[in-house]
């Protein structure tokens, strides 16, 4: 009898006690719209406000810049966070949602977080320009283009900046730079091409 007192003590007292719920992390970001990245090897993971892992260990998170320019960490934007895919030597960019689902796919160059309902992305456009009858191949011309998207993917302005793509210049996380950033809810601004002035625009 005295035995069983002590066990049911013993369990009262666990459940004031406090739970392991995730181990051997090596990093941990601030939460950001509720949920926060947790970083184990080379692997990010989210969990919520109650330390309960929302979205798995997965190695295709992006890390962004923090507000100091420090070293980054996956982060949701607007229920948005930005993940990529190797493709050819190449990374594409997409974004999923809180439930780790894909809500856009991988398909830009690079992209931006989202702010205010919008990002900033590059996409590369390939256009057939004739064909090479000593090689049998057609001649193709890749061409750089930033966008505005929404939070859907669906695209809301071209930014008149297009530029050549040179394959070679842009193998893993060398990414092509934007020539655009946002400046105000509906106020862009685009550099030109030579990268010596600005265009503003609103959309």
């Amino acid at each position: 009898m005295k035995n069983v007192v002590i066990l049911v003590i013993c369990f009262i007292f666990s459940s004031f006690g406090y739970a392991q719920i995730v181990t051997d992390i090596d990093e941990i970001s601030p939460f950001y719209e509720e949920l926060s990245a947790i970083k184990k090897g080379d692997q990010w993971a989210f969990i919520n406000n109650k330390g309960e892992k929302v979205i798995d260990f997965r190695s295709d998170l992006v890390s962004s810049k923090t507000e100091d320019n420090s070293t980054g960490y996956p982060l949701f934007r607007e229920g948005r966070c930005l993940n990529k895919k190797l493709e050819d030597g190449v990374y594409y960019y997409g974004y999923i949602d809180k439930n780790g689902k894909q809500i856009i796919s991988h398909q830009y160059l690079n992209a931006t977080n989202f702010i205010n309902g919008y990002a900033i992305v590059i996409y590369l456009e390939k256009e057939v320009i004739g064909f090479n009858e000593s090689l049998g191949k057609d001649v193709v011309s890749y061409t750089l283009k930033e966008y505005i998207i929404d939070t859907s993917g669906v695209t809301i302005k071209y930014l008149d900046n297009a530029r050549n793509y040179v394959k070679s210049k842009y193998k893993a996380e060398n990414l092509p730079r934007f020539y655009s950033k946002f400046i105000g809810p509906h106020l862009i601004a685009v550099q030109t091409t030579d990268a010596l002035k600005y265009n503003i625009y609103n959309f």
